[in-house]
């Protein structure tokens, strides 16, 4: 298989890789590419790892989502997963149910599982996949299964997600914003000279969110006429899903921002300027590690635990980009942005005689904040921590004088 091939050329250097993040990147993007080849075949040679099997179906997935095409349904339809594990076989087989030609999983699979989910421990990601994709199996008649999975307390996770937000207390905003605490030690202080950037949302993410920032020390960014620097974002995802899900808006909640891709490649996709990466916190036992990067206050709010929940169930790849696609409609209520698959965009373009060039600026700004030449060759140090924050369900772009609610002036 071709894709296969080149993970095997890919593979040869990811041991002196020093960012996993690229070799991943460019791993998903052959498996996508191959998606859609006519001459696509299923005939792996042997075994394939966690990681490529993860990768494959994460591709397939947002392929699918972004152009359903008789070649793709073809390949989807071919593609066995023999070698494949648990969570991978179940997610393939819910995008053929979907999709393809598959009105139920397969006889093994379901049974297989049965008696995982009758163990006493599941594995939260299974457990969250599944109750993620409820209404789609109960209506495969996959009820057995839907039953035994709820049993399991991190069932609920999922549906407590649907459930209706309240506005965040003002307080824990303000607490959040002035008292977040020092990262010198943080993760063996990998983030001693990083910039703290806090993005306020709405629920309703079809609205434009804000960015405002804190510099390496500690010190609100500001523009040259002493007027705080902000940046609008959009965290809106085109399938209008919730986090929890593959391709859904992106979380709320605690990113970390690890340097930039090192080239500004899929410009149609990604805009012109070089794409900033976010990761999730890495799990820890009672988050401690999150909640190291949170004052107290918001240590038993829920407003961070979007980002937990959609960590455990497998979402990745989430960048900062802009677009080289125009957004055509100017009803829209986030115009001139472009929503995305997942992740954070910039505008980009010009529209009305006015050329965007945000993600340009964020770069910049991110850097002269770290005390860096705003140059090409310093944007891979870019390094940072970003609060996702939902504020309220106001059903307008965030702006800098409702901030002041909180004492953001």
């Amino acid at each position: 298989m071709k894709f296969f091939l080149t993970f095997l050329l890919i593979s040869s250097f990811t041991a002196f890789a020093k960012d996993s993040t690229v070799v991943e990147e460019r791993l998903y993007l052959e498996f996508k590419y191959n998606f859609s080849e006519v001459n696509y075949e299923d005939n792996f040679l042997s075994p394939i790892s966690t990681f490529e099997q993860t990768l494959l179906v994460d591709a397939y997935w947002d392929s699918l989502q972004e152009e359903i095409t008789p070649q793709k349904l073809e390949n989807l339809n071919q593609t066995s997963t023999f070698y494949f594990g648990l969570i991978e076989r179940l997610r393939l087989s819910i995008l053929k149910i979907k999709y393809g030609e598959m009105q139920f999983l397969d006889f093994n699979l379901h049974e297989n599982l049965l008696n995982e989910l009758r163990k006493p421990i599941v594995e939260t990601k299974l457990i969250y996949i599944l109750a993620a994709h409820e209404d789609l199996l109960l209506s495969s008649g996959h009820k057995r299964v839907i039953d035994l999975a709820s049993l399991h307390d991190a069932y609920s996770d999922i549906a407590q997600e649907n459930e209706s937000k309240s506005d965040i207390l003002s307080e824990i905003v303000t607490d959040l914003y002035f008292n977040t605490p020092d990262v010198t030690t943080y993760m063996g202080g990998e983030y001693i000279k990083s910039v703290k950037i806090f993005m306020f949302c709405r629920q309703n993410r079809l609205y434009p969110c804000l960015m405002v920032m804190k510099d390496i020390n500690g010190i609100e960014v500001r523009r040259e006429d002493g007027s705080l620097w902000s940046n609008p974002a959009l965290a809106s995802a085109q399938t209008g899903l919730p986090s929890y899900q593959r391709n859904g808006n992106t979380p709320a909640g605690i990113f970390t921002i690890n340097s930039v891709m090192p080239v500004a490649d899929q410009q149609l996709s990604y805009g012109k300027f070089r794409r900033m990466i976010l990761n999730f916190v890495p799990k820890s036992k009672d988050e401690v590690l999150i909640k190291e990067l949170l004052p107290k206050s918001s240590w038993n709010h829920d407003w961070w635990k979007a980002t937990l929940i959609a960590r455990d169930i497998g979402r990745n790849l989430f960048r900062i980009h802009g677009s080289g696609r125009i957004n055509p409609d100017s009803s829209t209520s986030y115009y001139p942005f472009r929503r995305t698959l997942g992740c954070i965009s910039q505008r980009e373009n010009t529209y009305e005689g006015v050329t965007y060039r945000d993600q340009r600026n964020l770069l910049d700004s991110v850097m002269k904040a770290m005390e860096l030449p705003p140059i090409y060759q310093n944007e891979p140090q870019v390094k940072g921590i970003l609060y996702i924050v939902e504020t309220n369900d106001k059903n307008s772009p965030v702006t800098l004088d409702e901030l002041e609610e909180f004492g953001i002036r």
